[in-house]
């Protein structure tokens, strides 16, 4: 799926980003994240760790305690016993947000190496800072809040 199609990254797609990565791996759904930008990282790693755990093959510390006890394997007896889970990771994740709030990161831009800006290169301290790519560009971060 193109990263274009997807949802605008808001405090609500993360939040159900959560419920999605009780399914679904968590590391495709990050690794879409990170693509696309935009994402508060501290909520963004709480949904997708968290939410990777409210089902019990959503977890490697899932999948032991069912191999441990077999009749968690039922999602119907696991969401019966383990409901709370589920209360925990919302109230947890309004918490987060409400005392935190929604700080997203900003989308990446790309700058040839070649290329002179300059407000990079007349910084020497900045330049040394910036991160580069394998190919040598530099890699900004813009309009983090």
């Amino acid at each position: 799926m193109p990263v274009e199609e997807l949802p605008k990254a808001t405090w609500l797609s993360t939040f159900y980003l959560g419920f999605v990565s009780a399914v679904f791996d968590n590391i495709p759904l990050t690794k879409l994240c990170l693509d696309q930008g935009g994402y508060d990282w501290g909520l963004l790693a709480y949904a997708v760790g968290f939410g990777g755990s409210m089902l019990w093959f959503g977890s490697s510390a899932g999948v032991a305690l069912a191999n441990m006890f077999p009749e968690t394997k039922s999602i119907i007896n696991y969401l019966r016993g383990g409901w709370h889970v589920t209360l925990a990771y919302i109230a947890g994740f309004l918490l987060m947000w409400i005392l935190v709030g929604w700080h997203p990161s900003g989308i990446i831009t790309r700058y040839p190496a070649g290329r002179k800006t300059s407000f990079i290169d007349s910084d020497p301290y900045l330049m040394r800072l910036l991160p580069f790519d394998p190919s040598g560009d530099y890699l900004l971060i813009n309009g983090l809040s």
